[in-house]
């Protein structure tokens, strides 16, 4: 098919192969999937972003998207998360699927069900609603039974398979077979197969013995070795992306695409491999295992939904990139604001269009309502990070009176204008009260201090009061060239006075640009703060 230069993100690369390899198909399943195991965390988000991204790029290309997302909510519970309470509960029901587990919480019918109810809310703001699937009622409801048949009835050239990539190869009595007793729940089990749709086994941990037909339903289950492509050829998925712990040679997608083509006559779904995410300041890879993770909710308290999304889209897949939570949340902020003022920008035939197009394409497939922009339109206004937070910090996190100070310059006019200032001022004052460094957080004093002064430290204090009670409304622009004059005829520069400033409007010897902070608290309360001190 001809390419069309518009796609130019990795998710149309991605998009274009995927149609390539479906030429016929007018509706295409894209897929993604977790295991329900602890809390879903930012590196697990990964994946679903991914999908997204390729969902709609098909879309966009015309084509009806069906994208799955599957709860592998019938694995086994191997091991109790840190931090979770009733860890002696948790640690009686281990060996039991995730499914069987109760809800530490007393929230919801299982463990499974709270992280997966945490994380499904966690997308509504990002406008990413897929099909969720829970794979422990697709089994017991007998919805894979031919797929299980089907395994077992080439169970030699399953084990051929996978032995070609083990060093303890599986034995000839090897059966394609997982599940849990239906009277203790656990997972340690021996099966038999006489044949046909019968599957017979004997429950090591309490000698329960059973039979289960495959199309009934029940507690029988694929490894996932195996189910893995069983669903790929059960559901048509034409892409499905994995993590690089995947994607090695030999690794679960090589032995899946050899799976589903020799036993379910199917086709591997088009693949990326993504890499990991990190924490910053956290080493290693995340892990629900380890307690304290960082989920897609702890994100969107200080990332603005559609910067979340573009954070990921403007990574390429095989990338590994880390989330900050400290001041580099500043220069994130001041990256993507940059970034959309290029996807605003007019096209002028120079090799700057380039960079244009890109910026464009991340930010559409970055919106959370899929808005095309427009070559020349002009760009939201939107305060920038680091001034707003000079601003909240000097109203104390009052967001309407830091709205009213944009409002009175002319900056916010709309209703659209005022609903951006406030996701974004939120934001900004979780990360202030949540994350920032202590040395960048600030207050102003409740009530005015007197502080010894020099007799420079005096003349420039008085020189500065003067100028803003004359003009208490003063601009930061008009006030910058009193500022340059304030220290003539002494021994002080601006750098040696600052300090007392501060001292006597924050209570610390440093802070925000001393400009911004004075036009921002308004020349009154300035003037009650500094002025104390000269009697």
């Amino acid at each position: 098919m001809k390419s069309d230069p518009y796609f130019s993100h990795w998710a149309d690369h991605a998009a274009r192969r995927t149609l390539e390899a479906h030429p016929a198909s007018t509706k295409l399943t894209v897929a993604a999937g977790i295991t329900p195991s602890g809390v879903v965390h930012i590196g697990n988000f990964r994946e679903v972003m991914s999908v997204d991204l390729v969902a709609r790029a098909l879309r966009d290309q015309g084509v009806e998207v069906r994208f799955i997302y599957s709860w592998d909510d019938f694995d086994v519970f191997r091991k109790v998360p840190q931090g979770i309470p009733e860890a002696d509960m948790l640690e009686e029901n281990l060996r039991r699927s995730v499914a069987d587990v109760p809800d530490p919480y007393a929230q919801h019918d299982s463990y499974a069900s709270h992280f997966i109810a945490l994380f499904e809310e966690s997308l509504a703001p990002l406008g990413i609603d897929p099909e969720f699937i829970r794979q422990s009622g697709r089994y017991r409801q007998g919805a894979y039974a031919q797929g299980i048949r089907k395994a077992l009835e080439r169970r030699g050239e399953i084990r051929e398979i996978l032995n070609a990539h083990r060093s303890q190869p599986l034995g000839e009595d090897w059966l394609p077979l997982a599940g849990f007793c239906a009277s203790c729940g656990r997972d340690e089990i021996e099966f038999s197969w006489p044949g046909d749709w019968l599957v017979d086994y004997r429950c090591r941990t309490c000698d329960h013995e059973a039979s289960v037909d495959l199309r009934e339903g029940g507690s029988v289950k694929l490894p996932w070795r195996v189910d893995w492509p069983m669903r790929w050829q059960h559901e048509g998925v034409a892409f499905e992306p994995g993590g690089k712990d995947h994607s090695s040679a030999g690794g679960s997608f090589d032995t899946g695409r050899e799976i589903v083509a020799r036993v379910y006559e199917g086709e591997a779904p088009q693949y990326v491999a993504y890499d990991f995410v990190r924490v910053k300041g956290r080493g290693g890879k995340i892990s629900s295992s380890s307690g304290d993770v960082i989920t897609v909710s702890d994100c969107l308290a200080v990332y603005e939904p559609e910067m979340l999304r573009w954070i990921f889209a403007s990574q390429r897949p095989g990338s590994e990139f880390q989330i900050s939570f400290d001041l580099d949340v500043i220069k994130l902020y001041e990256d993507f604001d940059r970034a959309r003022r290029l996807a605003h920008e007019s096209e002028d035939g120079s090799k700057a269009d380039k960079k244009r197009k890109i910026a464009r394409r991340t930010f559409e497939l970055s919106s959370v309502s899929a808005t095309r922009i427009e070559p020349g339109s002009a760009a939201p206004f939107v305060p920038g990070f680091r001034g707003l937070s000079v601003i909240l910090q000097a109203y104390d996190g009052d967001l309407a009176r830091s709205l009213a100070r944009y409002e009175a310059t002319g900056e916010i006019k709309t209703e659209a204008e005022r609903e951006d200032f406030r996701r974004r001022a939120e934001c900004c004052w979780r990360w202030i009260e949540e994350y920032a460094p202590d040395d960048f957080r600030y207050r102003m004093r409740d009530e005015p201090v007197a502080l010894p002064l020099s007799e420079d430290q005096r003349t420039i204090l008085e020189r500065l009061v003067a100028v803003l009670r004359e003009e208490p409304e003063i601009s930061e622009v008009d006030l910058v060239p009193h500022m340059k004059s304030l220290c003539e005829d002494t021994d002080l520069t601006l750098k040696t006075f600052c300090p007392l400033a501060y001292e006597l409007l924050i209570g610390r010897d440093q802070g925000p640009k001393l400009t911004t902070l004075l036009t921002t608290v308004g020349g009154e309360r300035a003037v009650s703060l500094l002025s104390k001190s000269l009697g």
